[in-house]
């Protein structure tokens, strides 16, 4: 009786111990689910990927509560994080995290618009000049910092302000509103696509948007990312046709849903303002629809027997619109 009576402390202290450990364990847990400024791409985050293609890019096995059925085969992420009470990042910059190409070039704008309002300020007619509604430095202003100009690219050759021009904004109103459309989304794609990915369509469309508004608009100067963040739209619309099998339904139909919305949108509210380039929105629109097929994640590659079509489709419809740039301006008399 002495030893059993022994067997049953060893057992009793065990299963303390181990509670002991369990709620350890569910602490642990409870705690990776405070998403907060010190989860930046490790604890919850880290399950997903690091957005540079390393890791599955998606959900990893169970844990941290997630939505299992959101864990879909191929590593798909929804556009939103599925918590009831989501803190102030998972508002303005879901699946947010700091080594990424996203929150890189969005303090890159940030500082590229600071510097312009400084330049305007010093040395042109101020950093809040009265007939730029948007709230920020002149139109002189914009055109020495890189500004989209066609007389400037086609007869001073200076292409490379199709891509200074992705860096700057008209004022505090254009760089906000681009920003967080930008937060809002990029951060979700970077996770999916990979960051070279999406490094790639963000300047592939968004030189092709300039190029179009170049052709098309030619007494304008242009700046912003608009472009760029409309040619991660088309590229997301790709995504969804190309996976269509393999994502939820239901969350494949709200996200076309919420993107088309989203392009509809910008149609109406820039149809109704002069001074918005509607022509930008569209030509990177569509180039990042063509270069998606090339650099968007195919989930279940196995299961696509057109794959490779897709991927030599993204890139040859890539060049061909490079192609038709040039020809066309300089085809068509511009001032």
């Amino acid at each position: 009786e002495g030893p059993a009576e022994g067997d049953r402390g060893t057992h009793a202290a065990k299963g303390c111990e181990q509670r002991k450990l369990d709620h350890q364990h569910f602490s642990v847990v409870s705690m990776a689910n405070i998403h907060g400024l010190g989860d930046f791409g490790q604890g919850y985050y880290g399950a997903i990927g690091d957005g540079a293609g390393n890791g599955n890019g998606g959900w990893q096995g169970p844990g941290y509560g997630l939505d299992q059925e959101a864990g879909v085969v191929g590593g798909h992420l929804p556009l939103t994080r599925r918590t009831m009470l989501p803190d102030l990042i998972d508002l303005f910059a879901p699946w947010f995290f700091i080594r990424s190409f996203t929150f890189f070039i969005t303090c890159v704008e940030i500082a590229i618009f600071l510097v312009s309002m400084y330049v305007g300020q010093v040395y042109f007619d101020g950093a809040l000049v009265k007939n730029n509604e948007m709230g920020g430095p002149s139109e002189e202003t914009l055109l020495f910092m890189g500004a989209v100009s066609t007389p400037l690219i086609k007869n001073s050759y200076q292409f490379w302000r199709l891509i200074t021009s992705l860096f700057l904004h008209a004022g505090i109103l254009h760089i906000t509103s681009n920003l967080l459309f930008f937060s809002q989304c990029a951060y979700t794609f970077e996770r999916r696509w990979g960051r070279y990915s999406v490094i790639l369509i963000f300047f592939i469309s968004g030189i092709a948007g300039n190029m179009l508004s170049a052709i098309g608009n030619p007494d304008m100067t242009a700046v912003g990312a608009s472009g760029a963040l409309a040619g991660l739209l088309g590229a997301d619309l790709v995504y969804i046709y190309l996976n269509w099998n393999f994502i939820p339904a239901r969350e494949a139909h709200v996200e076309l849903c919420v993107v088309c919305m989203i392009i509809l949108l910008n149609a109406m509210i820039g149809g109704s303002k002069s001074n918005i380039d509607n022509l930008a929105h569209f030509g990177g629109l569509v180039e990042g629809g063509i270069c998606g097929f090339s650099l968007v994640k195919i989930l279940v590659p196995d299961q696509e027997p057109n794959k490779d079509a897709f991927r030599r489709g993204g890139v040859i419809g890539t060049v061909a619109v490079y192609s038709l740039f040039f020809i066309a301006l300089y085809a068509f008399p511009s001032a």
